[in-house]
């Protein structure tokens, strides 16, 4: 049976969907050596992790604590591992290592197909140049090159290579080069584009792939002689062959898949007659119709796979259906809870993943104008038991439970969080009994081991300047006034830091994803100045996913938070007001769930630091009964939001501002934006409300309100302004907090990668109009005012030896002192050798910390502005532990004992600290004296204290 057939389509492959992440595959660059963190490196972070939410556990409320200072690590040159120069394994890691990386392709090829053959110990692998390599099995060394290209057929047991071309240039005809696999020589040519064997008979099975432009009377399949090469019958039905040796039965693809006896030469069946019944009614091929596309044998489970999918013409079809699977033996279908998953692949030859221990882990993908992606694990009955949105696995690999990305993570399946890297590859085969993968990387053969790899040192901050590009997100550190530290998202997705308030900044790297066409968004905790913690979330345009990181050093290296977060693709992160007390913070992710078609934003709750996530609200999409939106983030968060809500608020479209005086009824404020100019952001004044000031970002100006949102002034910049220059315009702004002085600073990023620091009152503002606008009033004027300069030069490290009776730091302090050039500068040496060890307790407050030293008999209160004081502890046994006169409110404590006494007796301590939120703790700490300061470590907590001999500032 023949079916009509009118334009050449290539129908080689899997689906448009799943070419996407083989393409990502086979051209991705090389990894970088920042990409090679490995299971070690994160495991020893992780479990730091760990300790540290027992440590949290037992002291709810603590400000998240610093790790113990380590050695800062230096990169390692990064080197290609020659077959010359192959490392030895490393038995106790459980990465996969990269063996070889043969460079074989010319420059701008790429490899096409592979076949092993363990026989003759060679493997055989075609690029896009035409050429056949074969290489060494055991050394990787090639061995010759033929001029021969396209895909590989290999039959094992009668020692022939086939090599073909599965399409060809109109007016050529298709060729098969039959190679005697002892020799390498050419044994004979059979006329044809795609070739099945069957090995236990020496026959073969020749035809065409099945396309739009197979003329009506095109040959059928050949059964041919693999002995003689002479034809034997002719099968009345063309197509692509694929032979079933369980049941003798050779499949035919061709829009449909037929059954044929190649006894006989007849055609059997017609396994999809729903198909082809579209020829009824000449709708075949059409846009969006379905058809077979391939089909596969898969020996090591005994199964037959069929790819059957829609097509349609550049937009795709939807939801990503996977291959249909049967018993070889009796043909049976295999249900659909139970089938195996296949593995995404670069060759010809396909493999499939069956269940790991009790789990499937299958990808869902839907391709129409954007790709989504999903992970789901089902149980042994079919069950979902999880699902992660924004993840797919290239190859899942039973032997050591892990999954592999293509962005060259790889992730522990029972977890399912990254626990480190691999060298990422398209795959083109897995030998599991050498537990060993071959993929490319573009024109290169990649040979890989499951297990062994090495553990490259996580890069550290690179000393950078911003790049030419747009700057997407800048923030200030809520310990400003003291740390001096800011942070800057770049277009690209690359995190900057700046500890100079903006005069020289270093890129952050240590583990972090790392992807040209990735958004990172970043955030301070609120208690930075205590705990040194960031986070930062984002995503790779609609399909991937970056979860969770965060960094508790200040951003040198960073840890994946992905503890059951479902959501991968962030966009937002929110935090309790009390943060340093609640550990409560939220994450706003888009997703698409593919099995049920919705797609919409949700958050997720962490009461933890992040280390653990519950999915609390999904919302922003649509049902039949309307739009379900998510609620206030402020609904999640125990104490409100660290942001406050503001009397002023944005247009729908960005386009317009209102501002309310009694909280409901809102009216439009006197801002004018210019032609196409949209609203950016809404800064509130630090102390907000009391200040009633507020700050509104244009992409092209700032207004500035102080009452309110009722009058407002404005400000310009000509290079802002200039509605010629597209490129150079606030594209991101933010606020510092108060500064010592009283002031603060606006903070813009720029469409030409500046971040500007600017002093609000060294602005000129324009007068405001104390009426609202009326449709159509043009704005009022501004005055011009020059961007202040930058501030002073970065601090200097101190280079070279102590000075005669001074130190360097060495043990607990020593990585902080000796990658801090401002540290340095502003406590200089040591004055002890080491740091005196000594019994502390310690007390945590509404703002601040309170802790105990035993060596010198001194308290030391350490508030959240960044001040700290210094007390002698005069309680004694037998004086009062606390007085009843001062009642705590609910859910607070008054102080006992030492802490007590200086509480009650300075009430200006008392007012700026409050009430003890927790008994006081007991703990062991370290102090060293430098010139010019004190370095203090209680338990994990670190404090760098600067200032006179009893108060200062700290960070």
């Amino acid at each position: 049976m023949k079916t009509t057939a009118f334009l050449r389509l290539s129908l080689v492959g899997l689906s448009a969907a799943l070419s996407i992440f083989i393409a990502a595959c086979s051209t991705q660059p090389t990894v970088p050596a920042s990409a090679e963190a490995t299971i070690s490196a994160l495991a020893a972070a992780n479990a730091a992790l760990s300790t540290q939410v027992a440590e949290l556990s037992a002291a709810a409320g603590t400000p998240v604590a610093l790790p113990p200072p380590a050695e800062t690590p230096t990169r390692r040159a990064e080197t290609a591992v020659t077959p010359a120069a192959m490392a030895a394994a490393e038995p106790g890691s459980a990465l996969p290592r990269l063996l070889a990386n043969i460079p074989l392709a010319p420059e701008g090829e790429t490899l096409v197909d592979f076949r092993a053959d363990p026989a003759r110990n060679r493997l055989y692998m075609t690029d896009t140049a035409g050429q056949l390599h074969v290489i060494d099995a055991t050394t990787y060394t090639p061995i010759t090159t033929l001029a021969l290209g396209g895909n590989l057929e290999f039959d094992e047991r009668n020692g022939r290579l086939y090599v073909f071309e599965s399409f060809v240039r109109e007016g050529e005809e298709p060729a098969i080069h039959v190679l005697d696999a002892a020799t390498l020589a050419e044994v004979g040519v059979l006329r044809g584009g795609a070739i099945a064997v069957d090995g236990a008979r020496n026959r073969l099975f020749v035809g065409e792939p099945y396309t739009y432009s197979t003329p009506d009377d095109a040959r059928g399949v050949r059964v041919v002689d693999g002995a003689t090469l002479t034809e034997l019958r002719v099968i009345d039905q063309p197509g692509a062959p694929v032979y079933n040796p369980q049941r003798s039965e050779l499949l035919i693809v061709a829009y449909t898949v037929y059954t044929a006896d190649p006894e006989t030469g007849k055609v059997t069946g017609d396994l999809y007659p729903e198909l082809t019944d579209l020829d009824q009614i000449g709708m075949l091929w059409c846009n969006g119709c379905r058809w077979a596309d391939r089909a596969w044998y898969v020996p090591s489970q005994g199964l037959l796979a069929v790819d059957i999918a829609a097509h349609c013409a550049g937009k795709g079809c939807g939801t990503v259906t996977p291959p249909r699977w049967y018993s070889a033996a009796t043909m049976e279908p295999i249900d659909t809870t139970t089938a195996p998953e296949l593995q995404a692949g670069c060759g010809s030859t396909i493999s499939a993943a069956g269940p790991i221990g009790d789990r499937y882990y299958r990808n869902r993908l839907y391709d129409r104008y954007v790709v989504y992606t999903n992970l789901h694990i089902h149980d042994l009955a079919g069950q979902l038991v999880a699902w992660r949105d924004g993840l797919s696995t290239e190859f899942v690999n039973a032997n050591t439970g892990q999954g592999y990305l293509f962005d060259g993570r790889v992730i522990d399946l029972t977890t399912l969080s990254p626990i480190g890297r691999w060298p990422a590859a398209c795959i083109f085969a897995y030998d599991a009994e050498r537990g060993l993968l071959f993929g490319k990387r573009a024109g290169n053969l990649y040979v890989i081991a499951e297990r062994g790899g090495s553990t490259p040192e996580i890069d550290p901050p690179a000393d950078q300047p911003l790049p030419d590009r747009e700057i997407t997100g800048v923030h200030a550190s809520p310990a400003f006034a003291v740390d001096r530290t800011l942070l800057a998202e770049s277009e690209g997705g690359a995190l900057y830091r700046s500890t100079d308030a903006g005069v020289s900044w270093v890129r952050l790297r240590g583990g972090l994803p790392e992807d040209e066409y990735q958004t990172l968004t970043a955030a301070f905790s609120p208690n930075y100045g205590a705990d040194r913690t960031l986070y930062a979330t984002g995503h790779r345009g609609e399909y991937w996913g970056h979860g969770v990181w965060r960094s508790i050093d200040g951003g040198d290296t960073w840890q994946p938070l992905w503890n059951n977060l479902t959501h991968l693709r962030g966009r937002a992160l929110f935090f309790d007001a009390s943060f340093a007390q609640s550990q409560t913070l939220v994450v706003q992710s888009d997703f698409y769930d593919v099995a049920q078609q919705v797609s919409g934003s949700s958050y997720h709750q962490s009461t933890d630091g992040g280390l653990t996530w519950t999915l609390v609200v999904t919302g922003n999409y649509g049902t039949p009964d309307g739009t379900v939106p998510l609620p206030p983030v402020s609904e999640l968060l125990p104490n409100g939001s660290s942001t406050p809500a503001l009397a002023v608020r944005m247009g729908d479209f960005r386009d317009h501002l209102l501002y309310t005086a009694d909280g409901s009824t809102w009216q439009t404020a006197t801002v004018q934006l210019a032609g196409p100019d949209l609203l950016l952001a809404l800064l509130p004044a630090p102390g907000y409300p009391a200040s009633a000031t507020v700050y509104a970002v244009s992409g092209a100006s700032i207004w500035r309100t102080t009452d309110g949102g009722a009058t407002w002034a404005q400000w310009d910049d000509d290079r802002f302004s200039d509605p010629e220059a597209f490129d150079n315009k606030i594209r991101s702004a933010a606020i510092t907090p108060l500064l010592a002085s009283g002031g603060y600073r606006l903070l813009l990023g720029t469409g030409t990668g500046e971040v500007l620091v600017i002093d609000p009152a060294a602005m000129t503002w324009s007068a405001g109009s104390t009426t609202a606008a009326t449709a159509g009033e043009p704005a009022p004027a501004a005055a011009a005012v020059s961007l202040p300069t930058a501030t002073p030069a970065a601090p200097e490290p101190l280079s070279g030896d102590a000075p005669a009776g001074l130190f360097r730091p060495e043990g607990s302090f020593a990585s902080f002192w000796e990658n801090s050039p401002r540290i340095q500068q502003e406590l200089g040496w040591a004055t002890q050798a080491q740091p005196v060890q000594s019994g502390a307790a310690m007390q945590r407050f509404d703002n601040g910390v309170m802790v105990w030293l035993q060596e010198n008999g001194r308290i030391y209160v350490f508030l959240n502005d960044g001040t700290w004081r210094s007390y002698a502890d005069t309680f004694r046994e037998g004086d009062p532990e606390s007085d009843p006169a001062f009642a705590p409110p609910p859910g607070k404590q008054q102080p006992m004992r030492g802490f007590g006494k200086i509480w009650r007796a300075a009430s200006d301590l008392r007012d700026a600290i409050g009430w003890a939120l927790a008994k006081e703790e007991p703990s062991t700490a370290q102090r060293q004296l430098f010139e010019r300061g004190v370095m203090l470590r209680v338990g994990v907590f670190a404090y760098t204290m600067v200032g006179t001999a009893d108060r200062g500032t700290w960070y």
